[in-house]
């Protein structure tokens, strides 16, 4: 059969069995006292000699989600079986450990798509509205419309407007973010989806309901907000009675809007809508080792557990989460002097839930640093360097081997985000620059190799983010900087 990601597998053969199907190859390829049969087997890597300990792990949560629903999400079985794995592992090499529990809502994407379809196909960047309705199967497909006074608000704003049938291109109020709050929004993380979100203040909310009332009064199925000069996520939410009722809406970016007016202007434009979202209760909870002294200095790692609902996640995050494993494995098997403690976070694709909740909850005086490793194994990667000032001993690393990097934001929304808001010193690596699905640069390519004009993750937050899709010499390298890291801070 044909895989959700395009590759194609041998009839009824599922990723476990391919698995196995590779160990019992690798056992048998071989006869006794090294004798081999058949091809020669092939010497191990440099790289793969490196990150064998950190695939195997991987290799472990790849089947764990193929056995449980195809993802690791959190609240679902295929998160409790990886943290189950990894408290086994952790116990064998001597740690004590203990959950700490988090339970949220998320808003779950069924249906997430803008895009235009004349006179050019593109999709639009966009976020969703809360609180208004869903759209139709198939969801609505209309030429673009805008209403006397732009703004859609006023009782008069569609007399004379032939809407009825159109999609409604409509723009917020200005001073929109004033008294609005800054809000993590779940659905990815790096960016993808996950995302430092202006929430509107509430008097600017009830000019967008009254421009959502007056375009269902005016035939509008569907509705696209933006804000003038302003390209960033914007947050709608609408919890008042009947607001369920509202014609499904999205917010675009303001230069999508004028690229979209132009072309109204041109001749016309047509777009599809389709937006639903759904809300569940997820209780999860992150893995944390036990340090000897609560009270003591201490850094801690992390590594976020989860992956997103469509797929396994073994890029991300599988391969930070196996990485941070093996960095368990190797501090027990060496006599430190400071002590370190090893944090598996649940929930992060939800908005940083489990960081979120121990910086909230736990006692931060001991803390001195915290390093994050998220997404260390692209297939198309970079090396990106990040933090205010722990960076330090990656940096020192990389320099002594000559190995290049590039510097990423700190504040990349991920599991580093809610610690350096608290004011604790962060430092991270990772393979995508915080931006997974950004295409590699002509510079990048002659920097780290691979391929220009692609995504670093292609298979980003999908179905095919499997075992096959991590990049060997980019594990080998963050193996390396991340045990120069842990010497550096525990010796």
């Amino acid at each position: 059969m044909t895989s959700q990601d395009g590759h194609r597998m041998a009839e009824g053969m599922s990723r476990r069995r391919i698995l196995g199907a590779m160990a019992a190859g690798a056992v048998a390829s071989a006869g006794p006292a090294g004798q081999a049969y058949g091809s020669p087997v092939r010497a191990p890597s440099a790289a793969e000699r490196v990150t064998g300990p950190v695939k195997r792990h991987m290799e472990t949560l790849d089947v764990i989600a193929a056995r449980h629903g195809g993802n690791r999400a959190a609240g679902l079985p295929g998160f409790t079986h990886s943290a189950l794995y990894v408290e086994a592992q952790l116990h064998k090499a001597g740690y004590r450990t203990r959950r700490l529990p988090v339970g949220y809502d998320r808003t779950d994407h069924i249906r997430d798509i803008v895009e235009q379809v004349r006179p050019r196909q593109r999709s639009v960047f966009h976020t969703v509205a809360q609180g208004v309705a869903a759209s139709p199967a198939g969801g609505d497909t209309g030429e673009l419309v805008t209403p006397r006074d732009a703004f859609g608000d006023a009782a008069d704003s569609w007399e004379g407007i032939a809407a009825r049938g159109k999609v409604a291109l409509l723009q917020l109020r200005p001073n929109l973010l004033r008294g609005a709050r800054r809000e993590y929004v779940g659905g990815g993380c790096h960016g993808g989806g996950v995302v430092g979100r202006q929430r509107i203040a509430a008097d600017q909310t009830e000019s967008a309901r009254r421009a959502l009332i007056n375009a269902r009064a005016a035939g509008v199925p569907a509705v696209l907000f933006y804000l003038d000069q302003a390209d960033i996520p914007i947050g709608l939410v609408f919890d008042a009675p009947g607001d369920a009722e509202l014609p499904p809406a999205g917010v675009v970016f303001s230069s999508d809007a004028t690229a979209l007016r132009e072309d109204m202007k041109a001749g016309g434009t047509t777009v599809r809508v389709e937006l639903e979202l759904r809300q569940r209760r997820v209780d999860t909870f992150s893995v944390l080792t036990e340090p000897p002294d609560a009270t003591a200095a201490r850094h801690l790692i992390g590594a976020h557990l989860d992956s997103v609902p469509q797929g396994p996640g073994i890029d991300d995050n599988g391969s930070g989460s196996a990485l941070l494993l093996h960095l368990a494995h190797v501090f027990a098997a060496e006599p430190a002097a400071n002590p370190v403690q090893f944090c598996w976070w649940g929930g992060e694709e939800d908005g940083m839930r489990g960081s979120r909740r121990f910086v909230e909850t736990e006692p931060l005086q001991p803390i001195r640093g915290y390093f994050n490793l998220d997404m260390v194994a692209a297939p198309n990667h970079v090396i990106g360097v990040y933090g205010n000032g722990p960076q330090r001993h990656y940096i020192d690393h990389f320099t002594a081997i000559g190995q290049p990097w590039l510097e990423g934001p700190v504040d990349g929304m991920s599991d580093q985000v809610p610690f350096l808001d608290a004011g604790i010193p962060v430092a991270g690596i990772d393979t995508v620059r915080s931006a997974p699905a950004a295409l590699k640069s002509d510079r990048e390519a002659e920097l780290f190799g691979g391929t220009a004009g692609q995504p670093f993750d292609p298979r980003y937050h999908t179905a095919g983010d499997t075992i096959t899709n991590i990049g060997t010499r980019a594990l080998a390298i963050c193996t390396t900087a991340g045990r120069a890291a842990l010497r550096a801070v525990s010796r």
